[in-house]
């Protein structure tokens, strides 16, 4: 797996930092860490203007700010040293959403972390510029780590929720779930959401340690043909997730799927989302499917859009 870690030195990137101190990549993977130094607009013009001073004061702040982001990177490298993969470390001068998409696409990258900022207590969590271009462009995965500053940093458990519809995309987001090592003791909450018309009344039916075939009965008796259906595709995915000290659960709702996943996200207190980035439905926006965009912009964790590869 070939990972790219978008840093810079704010509090924007320690959620980030975070989330991959706690999903442990699989062996051999590549990781790239990555900080873009962006140049202020209108310095860059006047610098090519060949102002011969201004120019040269350019070029000496520009050095400055180069060796001092490498120090970072050395930092962030230090941070992850658990991590048992290659780590390659990368700075460069630019427009820091442009530069990260071009190296996605130069080095094929799987899957690009980076955090987000800005919070709204009347719209929810807000993406940053370079967080909503890099989901919207990037054509492989993006995890979009949100920091939680009064969380125990001690906690090595993982409350991650895995969204599936049974589409291809939702198999490559159980196909990541699968590659990466959780933390011992994490809990993993398996959602499948059976969408519902606006006149109905939403249902919702959990399995923890209820008897399989009794949740499959219930499932059936409360939604039908299509509960039955539910319940058989979280039992393949629950078969799939075969790890050991994992605590699994199984969700079954009845409802609009993004505001059940993001129901279900705050229920559980979750610390990662993971979904497709398109569903069955098939609509589209751009690169990113109505669903997985309103769980990345309205959730409060991280949220990572999983794209099948295109590789091969």
């Amino acid at each position: 797996m070939k990972v790219l870690l978008a840093v810079e030195k704010t509090r924007a990137s320690i959620g980030a930092i975070r989330i991959l101190k706690k999903l442990l990549l699989p062996k051999g993977s590549n990781l790239f860490l990555f900080h873009v130094h962006a140049i202020p607009q209108k310095i860059t013009g006047l610098a090519q203007e060949r102002i011969l001073k201004l120019s040269k004061l350019v070029q000496d702040l520009q050095k400055g700010e180069l060796a001092q982001a490498s120090q970072f990177l050395e930092k962030v490298e230090n941070t992850l040293k658990h991590q048992n993969v290659r780590v390659r470390s990368l700075v460069k001068k630019g427009y820091p959403g442009e530069e990260i998409l071009k190296l996605i696409r130069t080095k094929g990258i799987d899957l690009v972390v980076l955090g987000t900022r800005s919070y709204s207590k009347v719209a929810g969590f807000l993406l940053g510029s370079v967080s909503q271009w890099v989901l919207q462009e990037a054509p492989c995965s993006v995890l979009i780590a949100r920091n939680h500053p009064r969380k125990n940093l001690n906690d090595r458990k993982l409350k991650l929720l895995l969204a599936t519809d049974g589409s291809p995309d939702a198999q490559a987001a159980i196909d990541f779930v699968n590659a990466v090592e959780l933390p011992p003791s994490s809990q993993v909450t398996i959602l499948h959401v059976i969408q519902k018309q606006v006149y109905e009344t939403e249902l919702a039916l959990r399995m923890t340690r209820k008897d399989k075939e009794e949740f499959a009965k219930l499932a059936e008796a409360l939604f039908k043909a299509r509960g039955r259906e539910g319940a058989k595709l979280l039992k393949e995915t629950r078969m799939t997730l075969s790890f050991p000290d994992l605590h699994i659960d199984e969700q079954l709702v009845y409802g609009n799927a993004a505001a059940e996943i993001l129901k279900s996200a705050r229920y559980m207190k979750a610390d990662l989302i993971v979904v497709g980035s398109r569903g069955l439905s098939g609509i589209k926006q751009m690169f990113l499917g109505s669903v997985a965009n309103k769980v990345v912009h309205r959730a409060g964790c991280s949220v990572a859009v999983i794209r099948r590869s295109n590789k091969n």
